[in-house]
């Protein structure tokens, strides 16, 4: 894990060194198209080089910070961190649990979407479409098949009467609407 840790450290302490004016200088707009420049009024990037030297200090501060408060906890005092979290316990619980994101999600999203599929499932799915289908094929399929059953004598004249009846359906259609 140390040799990907260092490829993406030396990438992110230099990226910003050798594409500067890729990103932020002078070629952006060569870099990225006009589109960057969405209006006349847009002076966000050329404001941007004149912001304070401490806004532009911060991030590195900051890292200096992170890195000597890990250094603290994890070599010089590894015990630190313990007592930390027993005197602080409302803020340590507070961000071992992710800020709470895990069960606002939860609650907010999981449980509704969870609920409405349970539903549609029970009230869509099971009452609606299995039980009036089923009621309207349990009802007509044995109509159906009596029905079938009484064209179904097994005489062969019955069936040639059939034939020739829908043939005469067929040309009284074909008349009156032309086939159409």
């Amino acid at each position: 894990m140390l040799i990907p840790l260092i490829v993406l450290a030396l990438g992110s302490v230099f990226a910003g060194m050798l594409w500067y004016p890729e990103f932020f200088g002078y070629y952006v707009e060569e870099f990225f198209g006009p589109s960057v420049y969405v209006g006349a009024d847009n002076h966000v990037l050329h404001d941007a080089h004149y912001v304070p030297g401490w806004v532009k200090a911060s991030p590195f501060i900051a890292m200096l910070l992170g890195f000597g408060l890990s250094w603290l906890f994890y070599i010089k005092s590894p015990d630190l961190p313990v007592a930390l979290a027993r005197s602080q316990r409302p803020l340590y619980l507070f961000l071992l649990n992710k800020w709470y994101f895990d069960e606002i999600y939860e609650t907010t999203l999981v449980r509704p979407a969870k609920w409405l599929g349970t539903f549609l499932w029970k009230v869509g799915d099971g009452k609606t479409i299995d039980g009036v289908l089923h009621l309207v094929a349990k009802r007509s399929v044995p109509a159906l098949t009596q029905l079938a059953v009484r064209l179904q004598s097994g005489y062969l004249f019955h069936y040639a009467l059939m034939i020739v009846l829908g043939m005469g359906a067929i040309v009284v259609y074909v008349v009156l609407f032309g086939g159409h």
